[in-house]
């Protein structure tokens, strides 16, 4: 008689997958002052953050100048960024929250003193772990700060205006970003008038030879909403420079999820 072995059956588990989140750091970079730079990043981060239901934070990195404050209301925070760079706190002690409900750490506007070398990128590490996407707002220039942001940087958008000082030193952003080897997201080209003495945005494009992630015009509402303490997509919505904001909102979160896809492949 000849006895068949059972096979024992083999259980199946399902093994849960538990993925730690990891935010992806946007740095919004510019070589010269006064392009929005602030204006891009808060509007920016405002739109990621209705999008995600609250997972996205704005982190001050122009530590010689701040903005991001003054931009969401705040002329005088608790805790800014100054003092956690300096020892005196930790970071997640530093997050504050706008009217609107987007969190963003503050910098101090009455800082004075020296701003030296410092690793932004560790210093981010703990918000790493809780949202989805850090926006920087970078100082103007090339500095020790500009530097420390861009190598805590995942991506970079960088902002322009149609004019030919401020494509010439938008140059000096590019380089700046081959030698530390951080990807560039696109250029969004800022306060558009549509005057013919503006550089034609085709000719900016050439020019640059990079992608243009979108075209702002210039609105009298951004200035309206910076002081009123509020991004302009929350205070006039249906403002041609909100539509704007949006539609770059929704064209840049399409690529990045598309590198985020690529990535974990």
């Amino acid at each position: 008689m000849i006895f068949k072995r059972r096979k024992r059956a083999k259980k199946s588990v399902k093994r849960i997958r538990i993925r730690l989140k990891k935010a992806r750091i946007i740095g919004i970079f510019s070589c010269k002052g006064g392009v929005g730079k602030t204006t891009t990043a808060i509007n920016l981060a405002t739109w990621l953050n209705e999008k995600f239901n609250g997972d996205v934070i704005a982190v001050e990195a122009n530590l010689s100048a701040p903005n991001v404050g003054l931009h969401l209301g705040v002329v005088e925070p608790r805790i800014t960024v100054h003092d956690v760079l300096a020892g005196r706190t930790s970071i997640e002690k530093a997050v504050s929250v706008s009217a609107g409900g987007l969190h963003f750490v503050p910098g101090s506007i009455a800082v004075s003193d020296d701003i030296y070398l410092i690793d932004l990128k560790s210093c981010l590490e703990p918000l790493k772990k809780k949202y989805k996407y850090i926006i920087l707002d970078s100082a103007p220039g090339l500095g020790p700060e500009v530097v420390a942001a861009m190598k805590a940087s995942d991506e970079l958008l960088i902002i322009t205006n149609p004019e030919i000082p401020t494509i010439a030193t938008t140059l000096r952003t590019f380089r700046a970003a081959e030698r530390y080897r951080t990807p560039i997201t696109g250029v969004v080209v800022n306060k558009v008038r549509g005057k013919r003495y503006e550089v034609p945005i085709s000719e900016v494009r050439k020019t640059l030879k990079w992608p243009i992630a979108a075209v702002i015009p210039d609105d009298d509402k951004v200035r309206e909403s910076l002081t009123a303490g509020s991004p302009v997509l929350r205070y006039a919505p249906r403002s041609p420079a909100a539509k704007k904001f949006r539609e770059m909102g929704e064209h840049l979160l399409v690529k990045w999820t598309k590198r985020r896809r690529r990535s974990r492949t």
